[in-house]
């Protein structure tokens, strides 16, 4: 079991140690900005944009729609006993995608690990309706030899069993695996797993340790 970040044991990215490199999705390679999507959503409301918001991506529904809860029953129950909040919920989640944008760095990421001849794979808690559309959107997502996507797997991480399947499905090696993600506590999951992992929770950090 690894314990500790790949750039706290290499000044760079040791190309030659690594096999395989699996990104996270948001803010990783796509972004949202909660509030600005919310104000565009919902101009001159700024009520309503505070109550879509705590329920939605402050309740626990959040997660379980990343955990393949189906969507439409998320959507009900995010709602609650709040029934005027019903179509605008199902407006935000359906609907946020249209305001997302793509995490420059994360991109680069993926076409200098690419040159380098890695094998590419995401690893991400998301809808599965959402990634199908980033796999339509943007081209880059092509260069992805696999993907485990939450809620097509009913896991999240950081539990093991999420990381143990990716493995398992494209027959990598742990130890020759890099994960790069923007939360800790997704890292520290993959660390447990026997991975690499790279915290991308600095604006430049990634790109100076892959040498671009």
């Amino acid at each position: 079991m690894a314990d500790r970040l790949i750039n706290d044991l290499y000044p760079a990215m040791p190309w030659d140690e690594i096999d395989a490199v699996v990104f996270d999705v948001g803010n990783v390679l796509v972004a949202m900005d909660e509030d600005q999507v919310l104000a565009a959503m919902f101009p001159g409301d700024p009520l309503l944009q505070h109550r879509v918001q705590m329920r939605t991506t402050r309740v626990p529904y959040w997660n379980m729609l990343d955990g393949g809860m189906p969507m439409e029953a998320c959507i009900a129950a995010m709602a609650g006993n709040e029934k005027d909040l019903l179509e605008p919920i199902r407006r935000f989640i359906t609907c946020w995608p249209d305001y997302r944008h793509v995490v420059e760095e994360g991109r680069q990421a993926v076409y200098t690990c690419k040159a380098h001849g890695k094998k590419l794979y995401v690893l991400s808690n998301y809808t599965s309706e959402h990634y199908t559309r980033n796999e339509k959107d943007y081209d880059f997502f092509s260069l992805f030899d696999g993907a485990v996507i939450s809620a097509r797997e009913h896991m999240l991480k950081p539990e093991r069993c999420i990381y143990d399947l990716l493995i398992q499905r494209y027959h990598l090696n742990p130890s020759r695996t890099m994960f790069i993600d923007d939360t800790p506590a997704n890292i520290a999951g993959a660390l447990a797993a026997g991975w690499h992992g790279f915290c991308m929770n600095e604006p430049g950090k990634l790109s100076a340790f892959l040498g671009e």
